[in-house]
Parts: structure tokens; C-alpha cells; sequence
């Protein structure tokens, strides 16, 4: 039986799959920001009421910083000034494909197209939409495809920190790129070395140290 991938675990792959394979066994939670973002872009479309929102962010975070409530003050205001925003008729949806034996959680359910769209705490690139977030779209769309049974080109990005959403149609290269980080993914829990990519994005990454010569540790003393 092929095993069930989440979708935030192909994601992590394609970004460095040495990453996934050592975040494996570490659980993590959600950011205070990611719960901003969220929180904030469930009021959207309707009247907000800034201190509502607030005290979810605070049920869900427990104690919560200063520096978290200037992001929100800010991620409200520049949202208030967009007032294209949809109100949605469903959120955190579990979605899954058999064919490709992924599942996930799509942010936000719409009754006209673009029928879904993630939430991202970060802000949006000055065009376009990140590569990451682009192959967040393919595996949702394929999903929903699946689920829905009806043809579906894509989905919405909701960049709550510049207050903008963007459209991404699902393209060619896309799926090329699930497919193959869907194959990586499949070959590290069977036991496979990760690969490390051409270019890996160690600066920021939260496993930096981990898997060369910062600490005298290399991957195959982990292996």
C-alpha cells in the first residue's frame, strides 16, 4: 500500500529535502503570525471587529507578544484598505487525492471560482507568487479536482501582510515539480539519503547546523 503524504511534507521536500528528512520526527506548531494571518482573513468580507479577532488569536496562541499584536494591528489596517475581499463558505477543509495519495487542509472554501485559497502569513513577492506557494495550489487543486469531480485551474493566494490576493493558475512546470517532490518525498520514508538540492537554502533554515560542518556533524552521521 502506498503510504498517505501530507501536502505540508511535500512542500518541506521541495524546498530541501534533507530538511523534511530531518524534521521528520519533530512535531510543529502553528506560528503566532500564521495565526494572525488566519484569524484576520476569516473576517474578511464581512465587518470586522479588530478585539474579536484578537481574543481568537489569544484563545488559540495562549500568551501572545507584543510584537505579534503590532503584526496584527498592521495586518488589519492594510487589509481594511482592500475591500475586495470574499467571503468564504467554508475553512480548513480536509482535502485528499487517491490518485496521488496526498491530503491536507485547504485555508478557505468559495461558492464561485476561484473556489479555494491559502492564507500566508509573509508578504507577497513584488510579482507573481512564491514557488512554494505555487506547488501549495497544484496539490490543493489536484485534490479538489478529485473531490468535486469538475474541472479546476487553480487557486487564490491571500498574502495578509500586503493585504493582496493573487491568482494562480496551475501550470505544466507546477506539477512537474509536485510529482517530483512527491517522488523525493516517497524515497526518504522508504528508508532512501535524502538528496541535497543544487542550492540549498541554509541560511534560514530551522535545521541549519544540522547537516554540515557548522557543528563538526555531517548527513551521513545521521544516516
Amino acid at each position: 500500500m502506498i503510504p498517505e503524504l501530507s501536502i505540508s511534507s511535500v512542500i518541506t521536500t521541495s524546498v530541501c529535502p534533507i530538511r523534511f528528512f530531518l524534521g521528520q520526527k519533530n512535531r510543529t506548531s502553528e506560528t503566532p503570525r500564521y495565526t494572525v494571518a488566519k484569524q484576520i482573513s476569516y473576517h474578511l468580507g464581512r465587518d470586522i471587529d479588530k478585539e474579536d479577532i484578537w481574543e481568537e488569536i489569544s484563545l488559540i496562541q495562549g500568551e501572545t507578544s507584543h510584537e505579534t499584536r503590532e503584526f496584527f494591528e498592521e495586518c488589519v489596517r492594510i487589509c481594511h484598505n482592500n475591500p475586495g475581499w470574499r467571503k468564504c463558505c467554508d475553512s480548513d477543509v480536509k482535502v485528499y487525492s487517491t490518485q496521488y495519495h496526498i491530503y491536507g487542509v485547504v485555508d478557505k472554501l468559495f461558492e464561485d471560482e476561484p473556489v479555494f485559497s491559502i492564507i500566508r502569513p509573509s508578504l507577497a513577492p513584488p510579482s507573481g507568487i512564491y514557488t512554494t506557494d505555487r506547488l501549495r495550489i497544484a496539490a490543493y487543486t489536484a485534490c479538489l479536482q478529485e473531490m468535486l469531480g469538475k474541472d479546476i485551474h487553480g487557486g487564490s493566494v491571500e498574502y495578509i501582510p500586503s493585504g493582496i490576493t493573487r491568482f494562480c493558475k496551475v501550470e505544466p512546470l507546477d506539477k512537474r515539480r509536485l510529482l517530483r517532490a512527491l517522488n523525493e518525498t516517497r524515497r526518504i520514508k522508504d528508508g532512501k539519503v535524502p538528496r541535497r538540492p543544487l542550492r540549498p537554502p541554509c541560511e534560514n533554515c530551522p535545521q541549519k547546523g544540522s547537516c554540515g560542518p557548522e557543528d563538526g556533524m555531517r548527513l551521513s552521521d545521521l544516516l
